[in-house]
C-alpha cells in the first residue's frame, strides 16, 4: 500500500514533533521540519492534540507558541 503525500507529510510532522518533545532535537530543527512538511491549521492542531500527553512540558509549550506566532495554528 502506498501512502498519500498528505498522509506522509502528516506522519513526518508528527514524528518530528515527537522527536523534539522527547528531547532528541532542538526547537529550530522541529520548526524547520514542520515548515518543510507544509502541515498547517487544523491538521497541525490535530497533531498537537495527539501528543497532548506532553502538553505540560516546557518543550510542548515552546513549540506550540512558536507555531502559533508563525500563524500555522
Amino acid at each position: 500500500m502506498v501512502k498519500s503525500v498528505k498522509s506522509a507529510t502528516k506522519w513526518y510532522a508528527r514524528n518530528s514533533l515527537r522527536a523534539y518533545l522527547e528531547g532528541g532535537k532542538d526547537l529550530n530543527w522541529v520548526i524547520g521540519s514542520i515548515r518543510s512538511s507544509g502541515v498547517r491549521g487544523q491538521e497541525l492542531t490535530d497533531i498537537f492534540d495527539f501528543l497532548k500527553d506532553h502538553s505540560e512540558t516546557t518543550r510542548y509549550q515552546e513549540v506550540y507558541s512558536k507555531c502559533k506566532e508563525l500563524g500555522w495554528l
